[in-house]
This record gives structure tokens, sequence and C-alpha cells, in this order.
């Protein structure tokens, strides 16, 4: 879904906001604090139910209202949420109410790049285990229902653990035969997906960091060739001290191995910023031999990448058919990059939480 219409409305200290006509690539510039991440953000609500800034309604809905409202259309579809400051929310498609967020971001996958962030790569693993979770609702089609059976019996199990004391290997036994069932199954779609996911990164990495050699290290979480109900039933005791659930897919990894060590410890800031993006952009390229279209958010494009970092990005994006929308303190440099590739695009200025279309 490429978005060709978007209205904003009571998101942090936006205006009222009405875009049309949207291009492939739409860049939004103005000074800090003007109101130009709202943006990013209000597409990311839309598109996830939640912001990527924080995980508290009134902390983006503006002050004294009661809601957030985000609005998209496209050639063929017409989306909106309704974010109440309770958490609650109204998600439609075409007009029509629709039960779960995941039906949206189906119709809408949305990747954010922010060249400032290292915490893929720096912040352990469960940074790490939700790109690949994004990946997976994308691609592999039983996924999510997958998940979602093993997280409600990790959640009934883990209850009882915390709940109850002296709970017996026989108490846990439904719980342990699904979960180990079920997580096994997430396992071996997630072992598939990474085994195919590295050829994508591979010609991502030659682009952007064509002397690093990185291996992505699928670590599922539990030993493999035990099982995962061998590790349940033998650490019993161990779950029952803790009072939660130590081994299974929820505790994975994908561990970023060079030739000479990780690559959180041997690679420089520079480095790691690239490889974020190689990793996404892979993920990108994966969705698209799967004919899906990526949204892309851009945060802060000229911030950190340098100016040939900056065209191979945008460039790539391109190519791979995405939606993008850039946020700059330099739009003369973005410009110049899309008019050096050819690429359609709107220009936005935002001041004061005002957004006016630039006539170029």
């Amino acid at each position: 879904m490429q978005i060709t219409h978007l209205n904003i409305q009571r998101v942090r200290n936006l205006k009222t906001v009405a875009l049309q006509e949207l291009q492939p690539f739409n860049v939004f510039y103005g000074v800090n604090g003007s109101g130009k991440t709202s943006i990013l953000e209000a597409i990311h609500l839309l598109a996830t139910g939640r912001s990527f800034r924080t995980h508290i309604p009134k902390h983006y809905i503006q002050q004294h209202a009661q809601d957030a409202i985000v609005f998209a259309q496209s050639v063929s579809d017409k989306i909106g949420m309704q974010k109440l400051i309770s958490g609650e929310q109204i998600i439609k498609l075409n007009g029509d109410h629709i039960a779960t967020q995941g039906q949206l971001a189906r119709l809408l996958p949305l990747q954010m790049i922010d060249p400032l962030s290292t915490d893929i790569i720096d912040h352990g693993a469960k940074p790490r285990r939700q790109l690949l979770d994004w990946l997976m609702f994308h691609v592999e089609p039983d996924f999510y229902q997958t998940w979602q059976f093993y997280s409600r019996a990790l959640k009934q199990r883990n209850s009882l653990l915390k709940n109850q004391r002296n709970l017996s290997l026989q108490d846990l036994e439904p719980w342990n035969e699904i979960l180990s069932r079920y997580g096994e199954m997430l396992h071996l779609q997630r072992l598939s997906i990474v085994e195919q996911w590295q050829q994508y990164l591979a010609q991502d990495l030659a682009y952007l960091l064509p002397n690093v050699e990185i291996k992505l290290d699928y670590q599922a979480g539990f030993h493999t060739e035990l099982g995962l109900l061998h590790d349940l039933t033998q650490h019993h005791q161990k779950d029952l001290d803790r009072r939660y659930t130590e081994y299974g897919p929820h505790r994975a990894d994908l561990r970023l191995r060079t030739p000479i060590g990780d690559a959180d410890v041997v690679l420089s800031r520079g480095q790691k910023k690239l490889l974020i993006i190689a990793l996404k952009l892979s993920q990108i390229a994966m969705l698209h031999g799967c004919n899906k279209e990526t949204v892309v958010l851009l945060d802060d494009l000229t911030a950190e990448l340098d100016l040939t970092a900056q065209q191979r990005l945008i460039g790539r994006l391109s190519q791979l058919g995405s939606q993008v929308f850039i946020t700059t303190l330099d739009h003369e440099a973005v410009q110049t990059h899309l008019h050096d590739l050819s690429i359609s695009y709107q220009l936005f200025n935002v001041e004061n939480g005002e957004v006016r279309l630039v006539t170029q």
C-alpha cells in the first residue's frame, strides 16, 4: 500500500495535517522541535498501533485532548486509527471496523530506519528478535498463528509458575506439551527464514559495507538437539525457583557474527549504523521479492550518514519500490540526491506544528 493522502489530528504539537498527492519520496524539513518526527510517529501509530517514542498515549496525544486520529488513503484502500488516551483504539479499513492491528500491519508493512540508533546490535536479544519476527510476520504465512498459540500457552505456564507453589511436573505437563509443539514449529519457521534472509543480506552488505562479512547466527532459545520438551522437563525446578519459563523461542537470539568476533564488539559505531541499515534493507528486499512493498520512515537522514551513504540508501530504497518519508535538517542535500537519482518527491516545510507543501 502506497499512501496518497494522509491526515493527522491531535498528535503532539502538530496542527491538523492534510497531505495530498504524496509521492514515492516525501521530505519534511524544519528546525528541531518543529514537528517533523511527529509526522513519522503518526504513520507508525497507524501501521503498528504504537509510537516508536513512548508506550504511553497521553505523551503523544495533545494536551487536553482525549484522542488522536490518523487516516491514510491509497488508490484502493482507506485506513484509519483513533487512539484514545486510555490506550484503547478504534481501527477501520474501508469504513469497516476491524478487530486487530495485525490486519493493518499486513496491509501497510512499515520499516523504521534511524541512522542514530545502534540498539539492534548493542542492546541485547530482544530488539534482534523483534527484527526477525517483523520479517516472519510478513513473509511466513503460518508464523502469526503459531506465535499466538505459543504465546498463550507461555502466558498460562508463567502464570502458574508465578502464582502457585510446589507445582509438580504433572501439573505442568499439558502446558509443556503445547509449548513444545508450537515452540518447535516456530523454531523451524524462523530457521528457514533466516537462511533466506542471509542471501539478501549479503547483497546489501556488498553495497553498503563491502569489506565486512556478517553471518546471521540464529539461536533457538533451547537445546534443539534434545528438543524443547526435554528442556522444560529437565529444568522444571529451575523454572519453579525463578517463577518463569527459561527455555523456548521467546528467549531466542539472532547473533551477528564476523570472522573475528561478534559485530557489537568488533565493528565501529559507523559500521554498526550501516549494518543496521543493511539488515533492514535486506528485509525490505525480501518483501519486495514476495511482491510486498514497504513504507519506510527515515528519521534525520543527514544526521550521521555521509553523502555517499545517504545517496546509496535513497537509491536502494527507490530500487525496492518503497515509499519513503524522510525528515532532515538539510533538505538541500536530500533534494540533490533525489534529483541526481531522478526520483519523484514532495517537499514539505514543518514550522511550529504546521506542515506546508513547498512548490519546486
